[in-house]
């Protein structure tokens, strides 16, 4: 092997469609057969871990599994920059880096780009046990209840591949007919925010790296991925009239200042006290922890960009 050969680790979940058919234009693009490359692949679910390091980290998926990802490559005892190459249904991460998603265009980024960004990482503990490390939002409530049927319709074979077309289409139907059905059905819950004791009742809260969610949401539009803060978005009750008014401010991320009941808090440590129920991370649907702790890593994740400026 020549010494100029760049070593190349792929990444991926194999189970799903959108990453095979990344995995197909990867595999068919005549820049990945060349003899300077040493390629070799894994599926995230089947192999623990891998001895020697890469020169960089391809991962191919959805913003799930980047977070699983990321969470696998910190188990190695070798660390090194890391490309996005989308295959994901909403793609959020990359939305909120600016990363291209068009597939052909990622490819050359993780190839040849030469810039390079360091963003935060958010670790999670769910009732004393760690969940690893998240990159975007995680949230209680409502948007889970929401994603759950998303991901329940996505399984349907007749329905499938219309509800991936449809994306955050689909997730935005699905949102507001949560509102029509649920606009009353608030939780009780205890928020920390770096030791400050809040006692808060909503259909939602969000605990942010970054600002959107699924179906194009904002919940946490002052969010930067490499501020070394947590972004707190804790939702208020409101009215079955003014919940609809909520949908659409949440959408565009205006509604900080819209609600003086809204709470929105910066911090680097959080913990959430509340009832069991199902968490959104990072766009996976979790368990039902009645305890997250959340805390910043700042500067933890080496990202591969294409402007070394």
């Amino acid at each position: 092997m020549s010494t100029n050969t760049k070593k190349i680790l792929i990444l991926g979940n194999s189970g799903s469609r959108r990453a095979a058919e990344a995995q197909h234009l990867l595999e068919s693009s005549p820049e990945m057969t060349s003899a300077d490359l040493e390629v070799q692949q894994i599926n995230l679910f089947e192999t623990d871990h891998v001895e020697s390091s890469p020169d960089r980290v391809f991962v191919i998926g959805g913003d799930g599994t980047v977070r699983l990802a990321v969470n696998w490559l910190h188990r190695q005892p070798w660390k090194c920059p890391i490309a996005i190459i989308p295959a994901g249904t909403g793609n959020n991460l990359c939305k909120g880096l600016g990363f291209p998603l068009d597939l052909q265009e990622a490819l050359q980024i993780a190839l040849h780009g030469q810039g390079q960004r360091f963003i935060d990482t958010i670790s999670i503990t769910a009732d004393g046990k760690s969940w690893g490390q998240m990159l975007q939002i995680t949230s209680t409530g409502l948007p889970a209840r929401i994603t759950h049927r998303f991901d329940r319709w996505r399984k349907v074979p007749m329905l499938r591949h219309p509800v991936r077309w449809l994306g955050d289409r689909f997730y935005r139907w699905l949102a507001i007919q949560a509102l029509l059905m649920e606009t009353r059905r608030n939780r009780d819950a205890k928020v920390i925010i770096d030791g400050e004791e809040l006692t808060v009742t909503g259909p939602a809260i969000f605990v942010g790296n970054e600002a959107t969610i699924g179906g194009g949401f904002a919940p946490c539009p002052n969010a930067l991925l490499d501020d070394g803060l947590l972004d707190v978005c804790i939702l208020p009750r409101v009215s079955y009239l003014e919940a609809f008014s909520l949908f659409r401010e949440v959408s565009a991320g205006r509604h900080l200042d819209q609600y003086p009941d809204l709470i929105y808090r910066q911090a680097r440590t959080v913990k959430l006290v509340q009832q069991a129920e199902s968490v959104l991370v990072d766009g996976d649907v979790l368990g039902s922890p009645e305890v997250l702790e959340f805390e910043v890593i700042p500067k933890n994740l080496h990202l591969i960009t294409q402007d070394p400026n």
